[in-house]
C-alpha cells in the first residue's frame, strides 16, 4: 500500500500516475498481486491498471516476474512494489532537477540578455549582430533578468526542502 501519511510521496505519485493511478496504489497490498486481480480491487478497467504499472516499472518502483502454466501455456505476470527505491528515486529525481536549475541560475547571473521577436540571447551575440535579428527582422532589447534569477532561487530552495522531506519520510 502506498504511504498515505507522507504528503511528499504522495504528492511525487500524484504527478507521475494522476489521480486514477493514485486509486490503484491504495488498493493494492503488499506481496504480489496481478494486474487482474488489482483491477478488481480498484474498481478500475484493466488497461488503466497496467498503464500505471508500466510506469512505475519505467521508474523501478514497481516490479513483476511471470509464472507460466505448464498445460495451457498462459503466462502470468506477479506485480509487487519497491517501497524502499522509491525515496532513492525520489531522491535521485531532485538531485537531477537540483544540478539543472543551480546550472541555469547561475548561467542567468553570468549572462547579460537580449531579446527580439523570436529568441533570447547573450549580450556578446546581440552584440555580434549588431543588436538586430536577422530571423525576425527585429532588434534586440535589453532584458531584466532578475525576476528569473529570483524565481530559479525560489525553486531550489523548495527542492531542497523537498529533499529534506524526502530523508525524513
Amino acid at each position: 500500500m502506498l504511504e498515505s501519511d507522507n504528503f511528499v510521496v504522495r504528492e511525487y505519485f500524484r504527478k507521475m500516475i494522476g489521480e486514477e493511478g493514485m486509486k490503484i496504489m491504495e488498493n493494492v497490498p503488499e506481496g504480489e498481486i496481478t494486474d487482474e486481480e488489482i483491477a478488481k480491487l480498484s474498481d478500475t478497467k484493466l488497461t488503466s491498471v497496467r498503464k500505471v504499472l508500466y510506469t512505475l516499472y519505467e521508474n523501478r518502483i514497481a516490479e513483476y516476474r511471470t509464472e507460466r502454466d505448464d498445460n495451457s501455456g498462459w503466462i502470468t505476470y506477479l506485480w509487487r512494489f519497491n517501497y524502499d527505491n522509491i525515496k532513492k528515486v525520489m531522491e535521485e529525481e531532485a538531485k537531477g532537477i537540483l544540478k539543472e536549475l543551480k546550472s541555469q541560475l547561475e548561467d542567468e547571473r553570468k549572462g547579460v540578455f537580449y531579446q527580439c521577436e523570436c529568441q533570447r540571447a547573450l549580450f556578446e551575440e546581440a552584440a555580434a549582430k549588431d543588436f538586430w535579428c536577422d530571423e525576425c527582422s527585429s532588434k534586440f532589447e535589453y532584458v531584466d533578468n532578475r525576476d528569473l534569477i529570483k524565481e530559479l532561487e525560489e525553486k531550489i530552495e523548495e527542492i531542497e526542502k523537498w529533499k529534506k522531506e524526502i530523508k525524513k519520510g
